[in-house]
C-alpha cells in the first residue's frame, strides 16, 4: 500500500544527495525512494557510499548537499534522536549483563518513559519479533539468530517509522546465515516498517527487499526490483557486479547480432536494435548446455574450460569463438559434461542488450573512515 505524505513525494525519499570527505566525492547526487512499509535494499560493493548513505540519514554526518524526506519532513532539519528511526548494527551491540527486556527496553530509559509504559512496549516488541517469553534470559544464552531478534525489538520499541539494517547479517557464521536470512524476511514482512538495508551480498538484498538501488562510486546505478536488476542490468557496471555474462557484440545494418572475435556467430533477439557495438548480458541461470545445435539458432560451439560442482549444479566456464581469444561466458548443468566441447544456447528472450557509450576513467572511491568511527560512537550511544 503506497502512502503520500505530501503531494506527490513517496514516504521516504531522498533528493540529490551529494557529500564529499575534503576533495573526495563519496556521494553524487543521489535521488531515492520508498514507499511505506517497503523494504529497499542498498547494494554495492565497499567504499560505493552505502555507508554515507545510511549515516546522513541516521543523522550521524549532515551532507553536503540534498534533502532527505520521511513522512513529509525533512530529516536534516531534525535532530538525530527526533527522527523516528529504529538502527540495528552489525554486531547487534547488546549489553551482555542486561537481560533481553533490560536491552530492549534501554532506549525507552533513556527517554524517560514512563515505568508502565516501558514494559508494555516491551513486551509487544518481542511479540512482534517472536521473542515472547524470552525477557529474562541474558544475550549469551541466545543463538545469532535470536540476538538479532532481540536488536530488532530494540529498533522497534519506540515510535519507529525508519528502520535502518547495517549489513544485518555479516555478524552470523556462514552455517547460520542462510536460515537467518529466511527469518529475517518474515519478521521483516511482519514489522511492515519502511525498512533500508544496506548490504554488499546480492542474495541478501534479493531475499531480503522489495526493491533493492544498486550503488557504485557514489551513484545509483539501477533501482527496481530484483530480478530486473538481475536479469536486466541497466548497465555494464551493474551486470559486472551482478556477475552476469557480459559479452561484447556488433549490431550489422540487417538486424543481425555477432560476437567480437567471433565472426561464425550469429544471434537473434527479439525486436529491431540500432546497429553499433553493443554489449550482451545474460545470467549464467539461463544459459543452456546441449548435445547438438545443428538445427537451432542462437547456439555457440565451445571449448570447456572448467566445471565445478557447486550444490545440485556444476558451474561451466565456456570459451567461444577463437580458441586464444575468444569470449568467456559462464554456464549451469545438472551434469558434467565428458567433453571439452560443448554447445550454448543462449535463449533469444533471455538476452539483454546493453547500448552505451565507454566508461569513462573512474577515480578510486572515497574512504568513509569519518563513518566508522561515527557509527561505532553512535552505537556505544544506543547500547
Amino acid at each position: 500500500m503506497v502512502s503520500i505524505s505530501a503531494p506527490d513525494r513517496p514516504f521516504f525519499a531522498l533528493e540529490n544527495v551529494s557529500h564529499r570527505y575534503g576533495q573526495k566525492t563519496a556521494l553524487k547526487n543521489v535521488s531515492l525512494s520508498a514507499c511505506q512499509s517497503e523494504v529497499l535494499a542498498l547494494l554495492g560493493p565497499s567504499g560505493s557510499g552505502k555507508s554515507t548513505l545510511l549515516a546522513a540519514t541516521a543523522g550521524i554526518i549532515n551532507p553536503s548537499a540534498g534533502k532527505i524526506w520521511l513522512a513529509g519532513r525533512n530529516l536534516l532539519e531534525l535532530s538525530p534522536e527526533a527522527r523516528g528511526l529504529g538502527m540495528v548494527f552489525q554486531d547487534f551491540a547488546l549489553w551482555p549483563h542486561m537481560t533481553v527486556a533490560q536491552n530492549v527496553a534501554f532506549p525507552l530509559h533513556a527517554r524517560k518513559s514512563a515505568p508502565g509504559e516501558i514494559v508494555g512496549r516491551v513486551e509487544t516488541a518481542l511479540a512482534r519479533v517472536g521473542l515472547q517469553g524470552f525477557g529474562t534470559r541474558h544475550p549469551q544464552e541466545l543463538s545469532g539468530g535470536q540476538q538479532q531478534r532481540v536488536a530488532l525489538a530494540r529498533a522497534v520499541v519506540a515510535e519507529t517509522k525508519l528502520l535502518l539494517l547495517d549489513e544485518p547479517l555479516s555478524a552470523l557464521d556462514p552455517a547460520t546465515r542462510s536460515s537467518v536470512r529466511s527469518e529475517l524476511a518474515d519478521i521483516l514482512q511482519r514489522l511492515s516498517l519502511t525498512t533500508i538495508i544496506v548490504t554488499h551480498d546480492r542474495e541478501e538484498a534479493f531475499e531480503l527487499a522489495n526493491r533493492v538501488a544498486v550503488l557504485v562510486d557514489g551513484e545509483i546505478q539501477q533501482h527496481a526490483t530484483p530480478q530486473e536488476v538481475y536479469e536486466r542490468p541497466a548497465n555494464r557496471t551493474v551486470a559486472r557486479f551482478m556477475g552476469a555474462n557480459l559479452l561484447s557484440a556488433c549490431v550489422f545494418g540487417d538486424g543481425s547480432i555477432h560476437l567480437k572475435n567471433d565472426s561464425k556467430s550469429r544471434l537473434e533477439i527479439p525486436g529491431p536494435i540500432a546497429h553499433g557495438d553493443v554489449h550482451l548480458a545474460i545470467v549464467s541461470e539461463q544459459v543452456r548446455v546441449i548435445d547438438d545445435g545443428s538445427k537451432m539458432k542462437n547456439v555457440l560451439p565451445g571449448q570447456l574450460l572448467r566445471s565445478q560442482y557447486r550444490g545440485g549444479q556444476y558451474r561451466l566456464q565456456v570459451r567461444i569463438g577463437d580458441p586464444h581469444s575468444g569470449q568467456i561466458i559462464e554456464a549451469r548443468s545438472n551434469y558434467a559434461p565428458t567433453a571439452e566441447a560443448v554447445y550454448l544456447y543462449l535463449p533469444p528472450e533471455a538476452i539483454h542488450i546493453i547500448q552505451e557509450s565507454p566508461a569513462a576513467p573512474t577515480t578510486p572511491p572515497a574512504t568513509e573512515p569519518a563513518v566508522e568511527l561515527e557509527m561505532t560512537k553512535l552505537q556505544e550511544e544506543i547500547v
